[in-house]
């Protein structure tokens, strides 16, 4: 019986392993880079920019949160800020930009780094950055260390400030060193498969308009980017506890807008805390939202960006 026990438990594990990699494999053939990539110390960024016609109102730089990728904000944002430059930035281990360093790269310190050499690269002027959850993280230390590239910072149910508690158990196990890359090939993979529903090979790969993003979550299934998003969300916390009183010091307009429903960062912990801590900091709160802002009310958000740079353009 044990052996039995043993033998089944092995062809289901080596079953569910290949399974991930035929998953893999489909998703990226139907879902390859549409943007550019940038070089950056250790490999690649990926990014997608969108420009007017005309000469663009400024730049407006859009970074996502876990769990997801560039083209996320960007659908959403994108036809609202048409009249800007937008560039729309994959996180490293995320989309399509490499992880660079490794677990190294968890750090939100690092991945401000690496996403600031690819800006000062790609968007030498001042910009906005407009960041969703754990994004947050990493966007207010570039505003903190690179306030001279910033035109303000608008934050949508972010992430500043450590939590009571932990992450998940499944999100512990993932990013553990030895067993993560099994459990991520095993059990994450799998799971996220059933939650998103079997549909990974209906999307065109012709080419699509600049904002048209659909389908692009499921980049989410494949085995290294569960584990990069299990290893962000392991090291966030720490990382927030260690720049929380830094905030007193931005330099720059802070709008932090959340839903007054956000479970996954509860604004009174993070979103109105950051607000009130920021000397230009403000807070808007959306009743009946969750953590999804740029989802509920991109126009809000769009139109907190043109207050930023209108108010670049007023000053003397």
């Amino acid at each position: 019986m044990l052996r039995f026990v043993l033998v089944a438990t092995l062809l289901v594990t080596v079953g569910l392993a290949l399974f991930s990699e035929v998953t893999r494999a489909r998703v990226e053939a139907h879902h390859p880079p549409r943007g550019a990539f940038a070089a950056v110390e250790g490999g690649r960024l990926h990014y997608r920019e969108c420009r007017p016609e005309g000469e663009p109102r400024g730049t407006v730089v859009l970074v996502h949160g876990a769990y997801d990728n560039h083209a996320d904000l960007l659908a959403r944002l994108g036809p609202k800020l048409s009249d800007y430059r937008v560039i729309a930035l994959d996180r490293p281990g995320h989309g399509w930009s490499e992880r660079l360093a490794g677990r190294a790269m968890a750090d939100p310190g690092r991945q401000a780094q690496a996403l600031m050499q690819a800006l000062d690269q790609i968007a030498p002027e001042r910009f906005v950055i407009v960041a969703h959850s754990l994004a947050g993280a990493l966007s207010s230390r570039i505003a903190l260390d690179r306030p001279e590239r910033l035109q303000g910072l608008v934050l949508l149910g972010a992430m500043s400030h450590p939590w009571p508690g932990g992450i998940a158990w499944s999100q512990r196990i993932a990013a553990m060193p030895w067993i993560g890359p099994l459990y991520s090939r095993v059990v994450a993979v799998p799971l996220a498969r059933h939650r998103l529903g079997d549909s990974t090979a209906v999307e065109s790969t012709a080419p699509r308009p600049c904002h048209e993003a659909a389908g692009e979550v499921r980049l989410l299934l494949r085995p290294d980017v569960q584990q990069s998003n299990a290893e962000d969300m392991a090291a966030v916390r720490d990382f927030l506890s260690a720049q929380a009183p830094r905030y007193g010091g931005l330099e720059l307009p802070v709008l932090a807008i959340a839903g007054d429903r956000d479970t996954i960062v509860p604004p009174a912990i993070h979103s109105a805390a950051i607000a009130r801590a920021a000397p230009q900091g403000r807070l808007v709160l959306l009743p009946g939202v969750g953590h999804m802002p740029h989802h509920a009310a991109p126009e809000l958000i769009a139109a907190a960006v043109d207050a930023m740079f209108g108010a670049a353009r007023d000053r003397p």
